[in-house]
């Protein structure tokens, strides 16, 4: 299969699906499932507004599509353009989902204020939450997510897919965290909160925690 038959681009609008012209429906449809996969953890929820671009769709193949779609977001508005373009000519080599390739870049949105339980944040940027996230909150990011305050929930950051992302927190006691494809939860019993910011990362294909500040506190020896 063509990589580049079908090319996610994420713009503060909405999503733009670019796809190259003259691909079968068949392979449109492969391509775009897959990808939907993968940025299930962001989309999830989302009412997403939707641009078709590089390739002339009939009515049914359109009713495909925004069936395929709608299992993964709700579509708010949706536009299909034949601008027969070639994904390679407009477009990076990867999909980009609005977010960035490293920890210093992107759109950061903040939450003031604390993310409760049964509380659902996400954000294809970075999140930055001034306050805490209590048990039962869940925030997700494509980039980083920095609490500013005792993180006691779900965090996932790089959800679709950037190992470059970090989990940094005042006080990390999250009952999960994952970062891109890993994962790790709080072990059983009770354990001490740390007294100093610590910051999450990948590095070796592992997940490790360790201070934030240098020369605070001993960086953790086991890996989540």
């Amino acid at each position: 299969m063509n990589a580049q038959a079908v090319v996610f681009k994420g713009t503060k609008n909405g999503l733009s699906i670019y796809v190259a012209h003259g691909t079968q429906m068949a392979e449109v449809l492969n391509a775009t499932s897959e990808k939907l996969k993968k940025g299930k953890p962001f989309f999830e929820g989302a009412t997403v507004n939707l641009s078709f671009i590089g390739r002339e769709f009939n009515s049914q193949e359109q009713a495909q599509l925004l069936e395929l779609f709608s299992q993964y977001m709700t579509a708010g508005a949706i536009e299909f353009k034949d601008d027969q373009m070639s994904p390679q000519k407009v477009l990076p080599t990867e999909d980009n989902y609005g977010s960035f390739e490293g920890i210093e870049e992107g759109m950061t949105r903040f939450v003031r204020g604390t993310v409760r339980s049964g509380q659902r944040i996400f954000y294809e940027g970075n999140v930055v939450v001034i306050g805490d996230v209590n048990p039962g909150g869940e925030v997700i990011a494509g980039g980083n997510i920095f609490v500013l305050g005792i993180l006691r929930g779900i965090a996932h950051a790089g959800a679709t897919g950037n190992h470059d992302a970090i989990v940094a927190s005042y006080s990390l006691q999250a009952t999960q965290l994952r970062i891109a494809g890993y994962i790790t939860r709080a072990p059983e019993g009770e354990t001490g909160a740390p007294s100093y910011p610590e910051v999450a990362f990948i590095k070796d294909n592992q997940l490790f925690i360790e201070p934030y500040l240098p020369g605070k506190g001993k960086p953790t020896d086991s890996i989540f």
